[in-house]
């Protein structure tokens, strides 16, 4: 019979108490690998331990233009995927104005507009992030399912994503405070305040970057979220910046191109050609929602290729040899 140290979480979990922290701990399978327990049981998560020729010893540090590459590639192969960040956007705005109504007209009516005004929007703030989140989340399931080798639809991303909701919430409280906070500093200190909200919401873009995923997979309050989407982000800095800096860029171009294609139909409408005019801007507004939830969608594919990276889980071949895509 095999003997199971008191350290060892099987030992922990029959005994039903007093269970280890969430971690990397050999696979109690057998397989060789480290399994990731969730601090409550053991997941489907495999890793290379240290010393074997793991995902970053195999393909090395992938470039920014390798990740822009498989990202795409991977959403293309699911495209109904984009329902997610559209959905998103609608059921944020009606989540905020439909909460921010309840609760804080009546308040500025009764106590009229103040420096503290932006407080009253926290509940709306808060409702408006958990949609967003929750869809993200969604989204980042979806992306791991299809490097699993499992192409999943919509309502089954949604389904996955619910069973998260409870951390969601958590987060979206958290992330409402912060935004609110950073608001009311740059309302009550001036030029000092806006530097300060800028550079403030610049840190927490950065320190935030792969919550969502880790938010999907591990067990952690809104604290620890942040605490391991920044420790993340320092293990694989230069890959992750690489990665960011490529879909910042090619956001940009789109999102100009689309601009420019709305202000040359303006210009024409204006100048006395609504006919032809018109119909230019239309195409640019359309132009410009598509590029913007499209990258929105592929954006969060590659924060889970960055997640399973970053956690030395593999990524199979999907038709798109990632194993060349992550070779430097």
């Amino acid at each position: 019979m095999t003997r199971v140290d008191a350290g060892h979480p099987r030992y922990h979990r029959r005994m039903a108490t007093d269970l280890p922290p969430a971690a990397w701990y050999p696979d109690p399978g057998g397989s060789g690998y480290l399994r990731y327990w969730d601090g409550a049981a053991w997941t489907e998560h495999l890793s290379a331990p240290v010393g074997m020729a793991g995902l970053r010893q195999r393909t090395g540090s992938p470039t920014g233009k390798q990740l822009l590459r498989t990202s795409l590639g991977l959403f293309r192969q699911n495209r109904r995927m984009i329902w997610l960040p559209v959905l998103s956007g609608i059921a944020s705005a009606v989540a905020f104005l439909a909460v921010s109504g309840l609760v804080a007209l009546p308040l500025l009516r009764t106590l009229g507009p103040s420096p503290w005004t932006a407080l009253f929007v926290v509940p709306g703030a808060m409702a408006a992030t958990f949609v967003g989140v929750f869809f993200n989340v969604a989204l980042v399931f979806a992306a791991n399912e299809q490097i699993e080798g499992r192409k999943i639809g919509v309502r089954q991303a949604l389904g996955m994503a619910w069973s998260r909701r409870r951390v969601v919430v958590s987060w979206a409280l958290l992330s409402a405070v912060v935004g609110t906070s950073l608001q009311v500093v740059e309302s009550r200190l001036g030029v000092f305040g806006r530097l300060l909200g800028v550079l403030g919401g610049l840190a927490w873009a950065v320190a935030t970057f792969l919550v969502i995923p880790v938010l999907a997979f591990e067990d952690l309050g809104p604290i620890e979220a942040l605490k391991q989407s920044s420790h993340l982000l320092k293990t694989t800095f230069g890959t992750i910046a690489r990665g960011a800096l490529r879909f910042g860029a090619l956001l940009l171009v789109w999102i100009l191109l689309a601009l420019a294609v709305i202000v040359a139909g303006v210009t024409l409408a204006l100048a006395g050609a609504p006919v032809l005019g018109v119909p230019i801007a239309v195409v640019g507004v359309i132009g410009f929602f598509i590029v913007t939830m499209y990258l929105a969608a592929a954006g969060m594919y590659m924060r889970t290729i960055l997640y399973r990276y970053a956690t030395h889980q593999s990524l199979p071949d999907l038709g798109l040899d990632l194993s060349r895509t992550f070779q430097r």
